[in-house]
């Protein structure tokens, strides 16, 4: 081997030496990433090498023996045994956990003299074992009830018969409460248990004896008589008797400083008495409502209110007010749970409501129409609008069909009177759409009849059928709109209770322009004679004409809207024989002449002049004498039509003498 390389190799000897360890350092601290460092432990378990969740096991592990290994707590010579974990034994094992974590956790570099140390230094995490000290003092009292003859006594309230009295204090021997405390403290600390003498002392009562007079004097108060409590919105009340109120009544001494004596009515106990009426006192919510008098054309605001709850805290605290009162009764209190929808603030921002406008129309009494107008106005009764809403008669009514009522009655259709189930509604249609009109609110969409009724108010109507036409409008104002109706016999009237914002509308009518006669359209009917007429429907001429409503504004601002409308001609509709309609086919018939008491000769020859055959029957015997020779008989009578041509038979009579 050359010297040169032998060197080098030399020299690079201790260089590896020296690395070799770092070398097995960062292996070692790349695999044991998030675990406990080597050489770490708390309470004597080892938690070097093991990740957060094993360490969390190990340590909650360690608190669970903690817990159950029992501790003998002395007092008097008398032994009381218990688990730590009955007063509350308590390890923060994650916060162990994260400490043990944290050790040896430097830098790369100041971190592998952390290492090295890891293999000959111990690191011990301390361990802190907690508990609830008050749960401890609760057993303490009852181990001074157990193991002392001559306990130190607070005094009390008792019941008896009724009646509220005295338990004075009393000196007695007690348990020195901070030393047990402290001593408790350290017992639990580890898993080595060794009895806890608990040490006693001479206890002077805290409470003097007015307090306890003082408590019995408040308490007879609390439970001397009934007290009725009651509530207006439900309209309830319950009456707790002296009996039911002992049964609710406590009192116990309180250690808050100063010591006192604590007197009142058991939440639960309460509660246990109001729970047969919960149904009764608990209400859903309820929305404000506006109730008009139609016969006054008044509005009264009724409020509404939240939804109510049963509060025992509530009821026991008026429950004791009312006991320590002058009087034995008082409101009973509900607490407030789910607001209504429409609230009286809501209700009240929109007063006032009262009559905005009110329209009517008369009608003949007993037509099959007026049932219609009857079942729609019922149909629309007590509508509410609210503000910013569209209201679609068609809509909210549907379509008119007799399983609603209504019934077959005269409508147009094509420019003719026909018969339709729910005709007839148009006049609500008209009463309704006044009511818009003068009470000033949006037209959104109405269309009058094609042709002018006089029983309607020109262009101021409108007509409706389903699903079109239509009448539909906006309410354009800040109040709800409560549209009412009412009828008698021969009028409908629809009145609009509201707050349109103090606005006025008047109505101008224009003049009728652009006139248009009707048309006579005849139509056959065979049961008539030729030259006979009936007349089915009378015309009514056409014409053109607006109206303007006229918007007066609070501010005085005045405002106009304007509807033009063209009414055209009804026709005039006349049944006659069908040979009389113009281009029929049919040749109308003839009158037959009356023959009866001519020769035959001249009826002969009448009848033919007429157009008629003649054909002579058997003569017919006759007891005048005047009668012989004259015709006495003809086989279709005079004064009826028959076809040209046709044959009549005539008969004449012979005298027989």
């Amino acid at each position: 081997m050359p010297r040169k390389l032998r060197i080098a190799l030399l020299s690079a000897i201790p260089v590896a030496v020296v690395l070799l360890p770092v070398f097995v350092y960062a292996i070692d601290r790349a695999a044991s990433n998030g675990e406990v460092a080597r050489n770490v432990s708390a309470a004597g378990i080892d938690l070097g090498g093991l990740g957060r969740a094993d360490a969390v096991a190990a340590l909650e592990a360690y608190e669970a023996s903690l817990a159950a290994k029992p501790v003998v707590f002395v007092v008097n010579d008398e032994e009381f045994e218990i688990t730590p974990a009955e007063f509350g034994l308590d390890i923060d094992v994650e916060a162990l956990a994260d400490a043990a974590l944290a050790q040896r956790q430097r830098g790369f570099f100041s971190g592998f003299f952390d290492w090295l140390d890891g293999f000959s230094d111990a690191i011990v995490i301390p361990i802190q074992v907690g508990y609830d000290p008050d749960r401890f003092d609760e057993l303490l009292t009852v181990w001074e009830h157990e193991a002392i003859d001559d306990p130190a006594y607070n005094g009390a309230v008792v019941v008896v018969d009724g009646r509220a009295l005295p338990d004075y204090p009393r000196s007695g021997q007690g348990i020195e409460r901070q030393t047990a405390q402290r001593r408790a403290a350290v017992a639990i600390q580890t898993l080595e248990r060794t009895p806890v003498r608990i040490p006693t002392r001479v206890i002077e009562p805290e409470l003097d004896p007015e307090v306890i007079n003082d408590a019995v004097e408040k308490a007879n108060r609390l439970i001397g008589s009934q007290v009725t409590l009651r509530s207006e919105d439900p309209a309830f009340e319950i009456v707790f008797t002296p009996e039911q109120l002992i049964s609710a009544f406590f009192a116990e001494v309180s250690a808050n400083s100063p010591t006192q004596v604590v007197v009142g009515f058991d939440p639960a106990a309460v509660a246990r008495l109001v729970v047969p009426f919960r149904a009764e006192l608990e209400q859903p919510p309820r929305d404000a409502e506006f109730v008009v008098d139609e016969a006054a054309e008044t509005v009264t605001l009724v409020p509404g209110r939240s939804e109510t709850l049963v509060d025992v805290d509530l009821i026991v605290a008026a429950l004791t007010d009312v006991a320590l009162g002058e009087s034995d009764e008082g409101e009973l209190p509900l607490a407030e749970g789910e607001p209504a929808v429409f609230t009286t603030a809501d209700a009240e921002a929109m007063m006032p409501v009262e009559l905005v406008s009110k329209s009517t129309t008369r009608h003949a009494a007993g037509q099959p129409r007026v049932r219609n107008i009857h079942t729609i106005a019922d149909a629309v009764d007590g509508a509410i609008v609210w503000p910013d809403e569209e209201f679609s008669l068609n809509e909210h009514v549907g379509p008119r069909t007799r399983d609603k009522g209504y019934v077959g009655a005269p409508m147009i259709s094509g420019g003719e009177l026909v018969d339709s189930v729910g005709g007839g509604v148009s006049q609500f249609a008209t009463t309704f759409y006044n009511a818009v009109f003068f009470g000033c609110y949006e037209d959104v969409e109405h269309k009058p009849h094609s042709f002018y009724i006089s029983r309607y108010p020109e262009v101021n109507e409108a007509t409706v059928s389903w699903p079109e036409p239509n009448l539909v409008f906006r309410n354009d104002s800040d109040a709800l709109i409560i549209i009412k109706t009412s009828y008698t016999s021969s009028s409908i009237t629809v009145s609009f209770y509201g707050n349109n914002g103090g606005k006025h509308c008047d109505r101008r009518l224009g003049n009728r322009s652009a006139f248009t006669s009707p048309k006579d359209v005849f139509e056959p009917n065979a049961e008539l004679d030729p030259g006979e007429q009936h007349v089915v429907q009378g015309g009514i001429s056409g014409f053109t004409n607006s109206v303007v409503r006229v918007i007066t504004h609070p501010d005085g601002t005045v405002e106009e809207q304007e509807w033009t409308w063209r009414y055209v001609p009804l026709n005039r509709i006349v049944e006659v024989h069908p040979c009389m309609i113009e281009g029929a086919e049919e040749e109308c018939p003839i009158l037959v002449p009356s023959v009866i008491g001519q020769p035959q000769g001249a009826a002969a020859g009448a009848l033919e002049a007429a157009g008629f055959a003649v054909s002579v029957g058997t003569p017919v015997p006759v007891t005048d004498e005047a009668q012989n020779g004259l015709v006495v008989a003809q086989s279709v009578a005079g004064g009826e039509y028959l076809a040209r041509g046709s044959t009549i038979t005539i008969q004449v009579g012979v005298f027989s003498g």
